[in-house]
């Protein structure tokens, strides 16, 4: 568990490998609120964090999500089970899904496998809708006096928000503005890279998200993968950037016999040069060991993108 000011945690839910997905709890007097759930394995975590600062189960007043892709809401049946009082706090667009979790557990196994979805999630518990709570645009949730505030931020996700915490002006953006990894945080500068996963990739309302999250002058932002970033500007200036290339890659391979396979080996040899004119000093091989999966997915999320402005 990594502390941050003001009440704001960090728990590695340990998805996958080490520092891949965060979940953050934010503690306000006795009340607490969890942003994003990962998968149900990663509860235990959450509740040894809460022993050790002496918390109970029940303190656990919202769980909120970012959106409803697994890898952020996979747990979330199991979590509002172990926590009571919990109201699950979530998009509109994604408030049935949470209700019904069989499509959205179908088109998991679409992307990635029955035998992955199995071997990580098992099967996702229903939440019955008397205790969620429908995350309109600017929806203000009161922890213990605390403001957590949802920003509708399509673009990576047409089901996704922001949850501002008016405490500490910070943001928790999921997976709007970008992912980086512990291994990619040079003393000056972190490596950001957008992630544009299946089906709902936009550029323009990306570009509009990350517009309003700039504009909403965060102390800092909380990135789901993985951890805190300061240097809003200079993330928000490099995104903008890479989702013009990211866009670029997907034009050019527009004609290939496999549109999904000639993505990915493009963008793999671009991260590689992003990272490495970045100043990261790791091997091509690490580099991919680290962003590889990405860019696979992102990949899958550029040619969905490419075939609907096409069709």
């Amino acid at each position: 568990m990594k502390s941050y000011n003001n009440g704001i945690y960090l728990l590695d839910a340990h998805y996958l490998r080490d520092n891949l997905a965060a979940v953050y709890m934010i503690v306000e007097g006795d009340s607490v609120a969890l942003v994003e759930t990962a998968n149900a394995p990663s509860l235990k975590y959450v509740l040894e964090a809460l022993s050790e600062l002496n918390l109970t189960p029940e303190a656990v007043k919202y769980i909120l999500l970012t959106h409803i892709h697994l890898d952020h809401a996979g747990g979330a049946g199991s979590y509002m089970a172990a926590f009571p009082n919990a109201k699950l706090v979530v998009h509109p667009k994604g408030v049935q899904h949470m209700i019904d979790p069989s499509y959205l557990e179908a088109g998991v196994v679409g992307v990635y496998g029955q035998e992955f979805v199995d071997k990580i999630y098992g099967k996702l518990a229903p939440i019955d809708a008397s205790r969620i709570i429908n995350a309109e645009d600017g929806l203000t949730i009161n922890l213990n006096g605390r403001q957590l505030i949802c920003r509708d931020t399509p673009g990576h996700a047409n089901h996704h928000n922001i949850i501002v915490d008016s405490k500490t002006s910070g943001i928790f953006s999921g997976d709007i503005f970008g992912v980086v990894y512990p291994e990619l945080v040079l003393a000056e500068r972190v490596f950001v890279f957008p992630t544009t996963t299946p089906v709902n990739f936009s550029p323009e309302k990306m570009l509009q998200s990350i517009g309003l999250i700039e504009s909403l002058t965060p102390e800092a932002v909380y990135l789901t993968h993985f951890g805190q970033i300061r240097d809003i500007k200079q993330v928000a200036n490099d995104l903008r950037r890479m989702i013009a290339d990211y866009v670029a890659i997907a034009r050019e391979s527009a004609g290939a016999a496999d549109v999904v396979a000639e993505i990915t080996l493009k963008l793999e040899k671009y991260i590689v040069r992003e990272a490495h004119s970045c100043g990261i000093d790791l091997s091509s091989e690490r580099v991919l060991e680290l962003v590889g999966v990405d860019m696979q997915i992102n990949a899958q999320g550029l040619a969905v993108w490419l075939k609907r402005i096409n069709d």
